[in-house]
């Protein structure tokens, strides 16, 4: 799957798949992976604290970058990146951590196949 693919619907499910009951886990998981040999137990709880810290990085992202402009503070400008504006450095931060997210997404891609096969 290519990384602009990660990012449709299935790859916000992968975002939060660690959040969700285990019935819609169940669930989400044949639509998620591919069919394939069963997962350890350790490996799927190792990719299972690696889904949740992932998530958590995006999710911290995303909230950040909204909220940006909240922690500007006046005379920090000159060390910001892309100031020494507000706006200057709110899209450099946003072009950076949307890269961030869009390479966490992809990498949730088989993280949540292995999971998916050690719930099988």
């Amino acid at each position: 799957m290519t990384i602009l693919g990660s990012l449709g619907r299935d790859g916000w499910r992968r975002m939060v798949f660690m959040y969700v009951g285990p019935g819609k886990r169940r669930q989400w998981a044949t639509r998620l992976s591919t069919p394939g040999r069963r997962t350890s137990g350790p490996v799927t709880a190792i990719a299972g604290s690696l889904s949740v810290l992932l998530s958590l990085l995006t999710f911290y992202l995303i909230g950040r970058i909204t909220t940006y402009g909240v922690f500007w503070r006046e005379g920090h400008e000159a060390g910001a990146w892309g100031g020494p504006t507000l706006a200057g450095a709110w899209l450099t931060h946003a072009v950076i951590a949307a890269a961030a997210i869009a390479l966490i997404m992809w990498l949730l891609v088989p993280i949540t196949t292995l999971i998916s096969r050690g719930l099988r």
